[in-house]
């Protein structure tokens, strides 16, 4: 295995998160993923009565919600250790690898439609994402095997495996392609999966298989994305710039991880930072309308599974390249577009959260998905989870000897080799934070936003005024705190294109807006001209885990995961005078 990680999440023996954050993912716990399989029992039954007529009445995405559940679920418990979470997804995953059919089939669909594209529920359906489903629970299981150290889950992902190099690519059955079944942009994802079973397992079959994926990007009516990267075009130039393609680029990641190829690496980076030019809006969060078009400043849907795509991406890039200016990004969406599909009771998420507009329930938004026995149950709802429960793979990291800070929001770590971290402060919404260690004489590396221009270390009796955009080397001394002070001086970011004249408010990775219930007794769309001195002069003001920048003319700015949580239409572009 040739490639190799520049930084690497640190692995955590328990963590708490006393910010935002964590009374988030709790919510989440308490409100959604316990007891999901209760309220929504198709979410398994859909697998043990595929055969059985009638057929049930399925989407062509189907297969994939349990294992995004089961992903998500991973994710949050890896930040809150929450042994009921734990528990119930081990049960979860019990009953799910007993439908697996004898040749490896794990999917939903009736047995002549078995990774064919075929969809015998719908013949008027243009195939099903069959291999995308597969692709979701094999990366679940593997996750949960690696947090469990149960061989089953291995086996049965190894079993699934076993049916598709036995299908695709292989001389003996017709070595028909995997493109071959349609859907490119979801059904080969499962690069990702094939190259991660190599490196779990060093063996050969599983990344010839991957590479066979890599050379079907290729073919016609596939999305050409190692071709294109190569050929500097945009991402939102390529054949398929929709979301779903970023779990087969998150493969190519994976691939020079696997084997050092170094165009998979130049693919993976060209991608990632095409689309942070290009696609990015001003909350954090990818897509339009679901796919890359060029433009972040028009209007459209930003979905839910997009913005994780795009952010589990983030989190491999930063592994392999160690740039701190991707953990800005991911901070930035973390607070904003993350944080902010969500309601604060974890109780819902959004389908789409709008730079300006209304927050619906995904349930809402997308009811058409909803079935019999599944009525919370969409590609959304089942997805939202990961998104909060990622900061495990950034926050803390080590490379080399060394451990990068990444995330200062208030929390508590302790890894597995008896390191304790300590964060506190108040952050995001303060500034001040104190960072402090034990159990270690590693060199600790703080990242410096890049929009923190003036940052002041104090370590010890010693000041320091390290440059932003990159990470700086502190020596820590037992359990004596390292005060760190962030600019929170206001950022002002100019629109364009459909925005041009408007402006986004930002004090450190907080986007602040406005909406009905605190615009003071303005109409939301005819607000007053907002001066940017005002704005820089008044202090913010939190109360419990919400902040708010009170102006003289009666309007008020809040952070933008609480926007709109009434059911208030919401701005997060207004009209500033510099």
């Amino acid at each position: 295995m040739n490639g190799k990680d520049t930084l690497s999440a640190v692995k955590m023996k328990n963590c708490k998160y006393s910010g935002m954050t964590g009374t988030l993912a709790k919510n989440i716990i308490n409100n959604w993923l316990l007891g999901l399989k209760e309220s929504n029992p198709a979410i398994l039954s859909m697998f043990a009565e595929r055969d059985k007529l009638p057929y049930r009445d399925l989407l062509q995405w189907s297969g994939e919600f349990a294992g995004k559940y089961l992903t998500g679920a991973y994710y949050i418990y890896r930040i809150t250790f929450d042994g009921r979470l734990k528990n119930e997804c081990i049960e979860f995953c019990d009953e799910f690898i007993g439908y697996q059919d004898r040749d490896g089939y794990l999917g939903c669909y009736s047995k002549e439609c078995h990774l064919t594209g075929a969809f015998s529920q719908d013949p008027d359906a243009l195939g099903t994402w069959d291999a995308w489903g597969h692709y979701h629970w094999m990366f679940a299981l593997l996750l949960w095997y690696r947090e469990t150290g149960k061989t089953e889950y291995l086996n049965t992902v190894k079993r699934a495996a076993e049916l598709f190099i036995k299908l695709f690519y292989n001389p003996e059955t017709g070595n028909k392609q995997l493109s071959a079944i349609g859907w490119t942009e979801m059904n080969l994802s499962p690069i990702h999966v094939f190259a991660l079973l190599y490196e779990e397992t060093s063996e050969k079959k599983y990344i010839d298989f991957a590479n066979k994926i890599a050379e079907d990007f290729g073919s016609a009516g596939a999305g050409d994305y190692i071709n294109s990267a190569l050929n500097g075009l945009e991402f939102y130039q390529c054949p398929k710039p929709r979301w779903e393609s970023l779990h087969c680029i998150i493969g190519v990641a994976e691939l020079y991880r696997a084997e050092g190829n170094e165009k998979y690496l130049r693919v993976a980076r060209q991608i990632f930072h095409s689309i942070l030019k290009t696609d990015v809006h001003n909350t954090g969060g990818f897509s339009t309308q679901e796919q890359a078009i060029g433009n972040p400043y028009t209007g459209g849907p930003i979905e839910t599974c997009c913005v994780i795509a795009y952010n589990a991406l983030a989190v491999e890039i930063l592994k392999l390249t160690g740039s701190s200016i991707v953990a800005d990004h991911l901070e930035r969406s973390h607070y904003n577009a993350c944080m902010g599909m969500w309601s604060p009771t974890g109780r819902w998420s959004t389908y789409d959260t709008p730079m300006n507009g209304v927050r619906l329930a995904n349930t809402t938004q997308i009811h058409f998905q909803s079935r019999p026995g599944s009525p919370e149950l969409n590609c959304c709802s089942v997805n939202a989870a990961r998104s909060i429960g990622m900061i495990g793979e950034w926050a803390v990291m080590d490379s080399g000897g060394k451990i990068y800070i990444n995330a200062y929001e208030n929390a508590e770590y302790e890894t597995e080799n008896g390191i304790r971290i300590s964060v506190s402060g108040g952050y995001p919404y303060n500034n001040k934070v104190s960072v402090s260690i034990s159990g270690t004489s590693q060199e600790i590396m703080l990242r410096i936003p890049k929009w923190s221009e003036n940052t002041v270390i104090i370590n010890g009796e010693t000041e320091y005024r390290p440059k932003s955009g990159d990470y700086f080397a502190v020596e820590f001394k037992e359990n004596r705190p390292v005060a760190v002070e962030f600019d929170f001086s206001t950022r002002f970011e100019d629109g364009h294109l459909e925005l041009e004249g408007l402006t986004s408010i930002f004090r450190g990775p907080i986007l602040f807006g406005t909406d009905t219930s605190i615009c003071g007794c303005h109409d939301l769309d005819n607000l007053p001209t907002l001066s940017r001195i005002e704005i820089s002069a008044v202090p913010t003001t939190v109360t419990g885990e919400k902040a708010h920048i009170c102006l003289s003319n009666g309007v008020t700015l809040g952070d933008f995961y609480h926007l709109g949580v009434t059911g208030a239409r919401y701005v997060s572009w207004l009209k500033t005078e510099k």
